[in-house]
C-alpha cells in the first residue's frame, strides 16, 4: 500500500489528536455531570446547615441483641447503602446509661423533606433477601420490647466537628426554663463551645423537633469514661455555668460506636 493510500484510509495525525481532544472534552463533561448528580458521600457525620437527625433508641427482648444487630446489618444496612436520602447513619452500643437501652440509631436527612425522601426511596427498594424494608421490619420485630423516636434540627453554629468519630459518645438532653431559649444558645456558643474547641473535643447540637418534653441535645465525643468525667470536672467546667443556670433537668448516656452498622 502506497503512503498516498494510506493517507486516504488513516486521519492524519492532527486529526487523530483533534478527535482524541473531543472525546476527551466529551468524558470530562459527562463525568462532571455525574459528579452532580451522584448522591453526596461523607465519611463523617458533622452537623451541616438545614439538618435533621433522627434518633432511634431501641430495648431489644432478653438475649435479643445480638441477633437484632444481625437482622440489622444484613437487611437493613444494604438498604441504606443504596438510600439516596440518607445522608449517614450511625449505631450505638450502651455503655453507661441511666435508662435502659440496647441500641441507638442516629440517621441524618437535609431536612423533614429529606425524611420524606427518604421513605418513599427505600419502600421502592426490593433489598438483598428481595423483601425490601419490610422484611426487616417484619424480621425485627419478634426482638424489640420497646423504642422511641426523636427528631433533632441541628445547629451548626454550636457544633464543632464529629463526636461520632470518638470511641466513647456521650448524648445529653436538656430541658429549658421557659422563653431561656436564646441564652441557652447564646451560652453554649460563646461559654461551652470555645473551650470544647480548646480542648479538640468535638461536639454537635440540635433543637428537638419532636421529643418527649426535652428542649436541646448535645453530642460529645471522648476517648475514654476519664475524658468524659474531666470535662464535667476540669477547665472547661466553668463554661458550663451559663447553661446550667437555665437548665431546669438533664439526662446524660454514654455510648460506643457499633463500627459495622454505619452508613457514609
Amino acid at each position: 500500500m502506497t503512503s498516498s493510500a494510506t493517507s486516504a484510509v488513516l486521519p492524519s495525525v492532527p486529526m487523530i489528536v483533534s478527535a482524541g481532544s473531543y472525546f476527551v472534552r466529551i468524558a470530562l463533561r459527562l463525568l462532571a455531570v455525574a459528579m452532580t448528580t451522584l448522591p453526596m458521600r461523607v465519611a463523617a457525620q458533622e452537623v451541616f446547615p438545614g439538618e435533621v437527625r433522627q434518633l432511634v433508641t431501641f430495648r431489644f427482648v432478653p438475649g435479643g441483641a445480638t441477633a437484632a444487630r444481625t437482622i440489622f446489618r444484613e437487611r437493613a444496612l444494604p438498604l441504606y447503602e443504596l438510600d439516596t436520602a440518607m445522608r449517614s447513619l450511625r449505631a450505638f452500643r450502651e455503655v453507661e446509661s441511666s435508662i435502659p437501652l440496647d441500641l441507638i440509631v442516629v440517621s441524618s436527612f437535609e431536612g423533614m423533606a429529606g425524611m420524606d425522601e427518604h421513605n418513599r426511596v427505600i419502600s421502592g427498594l426490593p433489598g438483598p433477601d428481595g423483601m425490601g424494608i419490610g422484611g426487616f421490619y417484619g424480621a425485627i420485630g419478634d426482638l424489640i420490647a420497646a423504642h422511641d423516636d426523636q427528631f433533632v434540627a441541628m445547629l451548626p453554629d454550636l457544633s464543632h466537628g464529629d463526636p461520632t468519630s470518638r470511641p466513647r459518645v456521650a448524648l445529653v438532653w436538656y430541658r429549658i426554663l421557659p422563653g431561656q431559649s436564646d441564652r441557652f444558645e447564646e451560652a453554649i456558643q460563646h461559654e461551652l463551645l470555645p473551650r470544647e474547641r480548646s480542648a479538640g473535643l468535638p461536639s454537635a447540637t440540635g433543637r428537638f423537633l419532636l421529643s418527649d418534653g426535652w428542649h436541646y441535645l448535645r453530642m460529645l465525643g471522648f476517648d475514654s469514661l476519664g475524658a468524659y468525667q474531666a470535662y464535667w470536672d476540669g477547665p472547661t467546667a466553668a463554661g458550663h455555668e451559663g447553661v446550667d443556670g437555665v437548665t431546669t433537668e438533664r439526662r446524660e448516656v454514654i455510648l460506643a460506636p457499633v463500627p459495622e452498622l454505619a452508613v457514609r
